[in-house]
């Protein structure tokens, strides 16, 4: 791999970027500098005082980094694809690669490495120590919750906080953490909908909006801090609601189906993010399910009764464009549990209608596709250049043409 240096990173930037990557980290640099005279100041900045610019990043880029480091330099690893990337990752101070759709591979030059290592640990102690992590975990845990939320809400929400949890309050240390939070900088907007903040979850932030002046949605549910703490932890791979019964049920059955370590904790991750969109039968709410490693081998009662465990968790928790209530409250944005079932019920009719008499249906793959000037017959144990079955996705229709899903159809009886 070639390695650049932080100097080309950085010059590779427009002046707005550079104004914006300083004041991010925390930098005195002057906005009216010109671009050459902002790209040497960061580049002595970014390799002077590490332990001061990386106080300014978010938890989950230092522990990051961390981990890079641990790696050491120009250790690539593989890592999945988040929801969002870091800002690290985005400026280029962390390298990576997503040429592979399969893994997002990740490092640091020598450079960075050269830089950050001495003092990376420091730094996670003393945000630990100075309760500047804490903080950040609150603050993402009701943005979390929330998904959006006006600045004056936020602000009101964190002082409450802040009183609870300390005797002797220093309203000036709070205010400067706030204004120094890459949280708040980060996501903080001022647009035509007003002055919020925004979960980093959030894609669409018109149609949160929209959805709720269409639903009559103004009033706030009300969390407690550990709610609010539990899910602002673990970026970027929140979860949300999983100390509650239907929390728990959820994580006990994708145990029973195969899911553990950081797959169980991304399988519950996806799923509290497609509950945001339940609005209607959603199928990729279920998809978690269909990529269990235990899958193949559940029958159709088991495939119902979990399919009904996941319906239950996602009417259960905090929706955005239900202002942090759930449907199961409201009655809106529910998953449709019992329309779902139903449709699944039919599918699995039809498939087997198709298979009279026989346990599995008959199924006759695609002729392979053979470009020309290739062999046209197999050659021995070997393939033919040439040979290809298309790919089906879980929700694409059936190659065999019964008009139902590969996956409630011939995929249901492929490992």
């Amino acid at each position: 791999m070639k390695e650049r240096t932080l100097h080309t990173i950085l010059d590779g930037f427009q002046k707005p970027e550079l104004e914006d990557l300083a004041s991010l980290l925390g930098s005195d640099l002057s906005p009216r500098l010109r671009k050459s005279q902002l790209v040497e100041g960061m580049d002595s900045y970014l390799h002077g005082e590490p332990l001061r610019w990386m106080s300014h990043l978010m938890e989950r880029d230092v522990r990051l980094l961390r981990d890079l480091v641990h790696a050491g330099p120009e250790k690539v690893q593989y890592m999945d694809f988040a929801d969002y990337p870091s800002l690290l990752e985005v400026t280029g101070i962390v390298e990576y690669d997503d040429s592979d759709e399969n893994y997002h591979k990740v490092w640091i030059s020598r450079e960075v490495y050269d830089i950050v290592s001495p003092s990376i640990d420091k730094v996670i102690r003393t945000a630990e120590k100075n309760g500047q992590y804490e903080l950040e975990r609150l603050c993402l845990g009701y943005l979390n919750l929330y998904g959006i939320l006006p600045t004056d809400r936020f602000l009101d929400i964190v002082m409450e906080w802040y009183e609870v949890n300390n005797a002797s309050p220093d309203y000036p240390r709070l205010s400067l953490l706030l204004q120094q939070s890459p949280l708040v900088k980060m996501y903080r907007y001022t647009d035509r909908w007003g002055d919020y903040l925004c979960s980093p979850c959030v894609e669409d932030i018109d149609e949160i909006f929209t959805r709720r002046e269409q639903l009559k949605q103004k009033r706030f549910e009300i969390f407690p801090f550990q709610q609010a703490r539990e899910a602002g932890s673990g970026a970027p791979y929140f979860t949300v609601g999983m100390k509650t019964s239907a929390g728990m049920a959820l994580e006990q059955m994708y145990r029973r189906v195969g899911y553990e370590g950081f797959e169980l904790v991304k399988a519950e991750h996806d799923t509290w993010m497609e509950a945001q969109y339940t609005d209607g039968i959603n199928d990729a709410l279920y998809q978690p399910l269909l990529d269990s490693p235990l899958y193949p081998e559940l029958d159709d009662a088991s495939w119902l009764a979990c399919c009904e465990i996941v319906a239950a968790y996602a009417d259960s928790i905090p929706k955005w464009v239900l202002c942090g209530r759930s449907a199961a409250e409201t009655g809106l944005c529910c998953a449709n549990w019992e329309v779902w079932k139903e449709r699944i019920r039919e599918e699995s009719a039809h498939a087997v209608a198709d298979a009279p008499g026989d346990e599995y249906p008959h199924w006759t793959m695609p002729e392979p596709t053979i470009s020309d000037g290739y062999a046209s017959e197999l050659d021995g144990d070997f393939l033919p250049l040439g040979f290809a079955i298309p790919h089906v996705a879980p929700n694409d229709p059936c190659p065999c043409g019964s008009g139902l899903r590969y996956c409630r159809c011939h995929g249901k009886y492929l490992s």
